[in-house]
Order: structure tokens, then sequence, then C-alpha cells
């Protein structure tokens, strides 16, 4: 089941797929919000869809993009909102840069392009226990094991950000769908075990602080936000 008011289909067009073109959906931490770029897809328009507490931006840019060929530093701004997108030939390894948003400052995006076969779902929210912030994940596939899942993460008190994939469980004496790792931080692991479905994740983390040589727990909890 998905929630209303959000795909249940991609929105990439076919002949889009594995290309520059098409749609990009991602997500924000600083608060919690959704990022959505559509680029050239089927209809010779750039746009890119902002929303974050509430509050919506629409964001244009004046530059141009050639099928076949990476996104280099395409700049987007919008009326509370500026950033830049770059990617490979085929959609991949998209990043965003230089995001500016009024009232939220030193937030951080994660894009993932969007290809017509598999559906890209955002999902945002909380973690709390031992440590408390913000979390959001970017999954592809709506099969309830599907992979890649990337996550973006902030522990309030920290001025760092967590980045990290989720991998399918395969352990059959689990319950939940993914384990969850972090890329490696210097400063502390965060990893856990969350349950997807289309509405929702949950699930427990576990994160290690050698400075004080603990280790810290807590729960995730996240819903869908686009």
């Amino acid at each position: 089941e998905v929630p209303d008011g959000f795909a249940s289909a991609p929105e990439t067009k076919p002949q889009y797929n594995n290309t520059s073109f098409g749609v990009y959906k991602g997500v924000l931490i600083g608060s919690v919000g959704t990022i959505v770029i559509k680029i050239n897809n089927g209809d010779n328009l750039i746009k890119g869809y902002l929303a974050i507490d509430n509050l919506k931006d629409t964001l244009s840019t004046t530059q141009s993009v050639t099928a076949g060929q990476p996104i280099v530093n395409l700049n987007f701004t919008g009326t509370i909102s500026s950033m830049t997108l770059s990617a490979n030939a085929d959609g991949s390894d998209a990043q965003i840069s230089n995001l500016s948003i009024t009232g939220h400052p030193n937030a951080r995006a994660l894009v993932i392009h969007e290809n017509s076969t598999q559906l890209v779902m955002c999902y945002g929210g909380t973690f709390s226990g031992d440590l408390n912030g913000n979390i959001c994940f970017v999954k592809v596939g709506m099969a309830i094991r599907s992979e890649p899942v990337n996550f973006l993460a902030k522990v309030s008190i920290d001025t760092f950000f967590l980045k990290g994939n989720c991998v399918p469980e395969t352990d059959t004496v689990r319950t939940n769908t993914h384990y969850m790792y972090d890329q490696g931080n210097p400063v502390r692991t965060f990893s856990g075990y969350p349950t997807f479905s289309n509405t929702t994740v949950t699930g427990p983390w576990v994160s290690f602080f050698p400075p004080t040589n603990s280790t810290l727990r807590g729960t995730i909890s996240c819903v869908r936000t686009y």
C-alpha cells in the first residue's frame, strides 16, 4: 500500500533510463525534507522542487543539459534556496553541492537518479534513545528487501553528518528487512536493523563511540516523505 499523494510508479520516462535526463529524488537533513529534480523528462523543462518544514520552493536554472553528457555544476535558484547538481552521463553518482536554504544553515542533501523500472522512495524522521537526531533514507524499488538504499543522518550534538547504506537482511532469524551501516566516520559508528514498508521505516540502531569506549542504542522512526 502506498500513502495518498505519493507516487506508486516511477516518474522517469523509459527513454531516459541510465541517462542524465529524467527525475532525481532525494532527501534533506537540516531539518528533514525532500528534493526532486526533473530534467528534460519529456517536456524540455529543468526544475527543482524542495520541501522542508512545511515550506516549499521551486528552483530554476538558466543552464542547459546535453543528452549523453554528464551534468557538471548545474546551478539552481529558488525563492528560499539554491543548489548545484552534478551527475555522470548515465545519471549515477548524483551529487548536490552549494546547498543553501534560508533558516537552515549547513543543510545537506542526498539524491539518486530514478529509472523507469524501479520507483525511488524517500523517508524522513528521527532516531532517539541514547542519542537523538534526524535520519532520512532513499530506497530504490518497492520490494520490501530492495536495494540500493542510502541514508543521511545527523546526531543533534554533532557538527558532522553521517552517510551510509542498507543491504537486504539475509539472516532468516531476524525480522528486519535490511542491515544499515555507515560509510566510515572517525568519531562514531552508526548501524542498525531497519524494517522498511512502503509507508514507514522502524527498527533499532547502535553506535560505538571510541573516545569513551561506549555503545549507544535506540530506535528509528521515519515516514514516507516522497
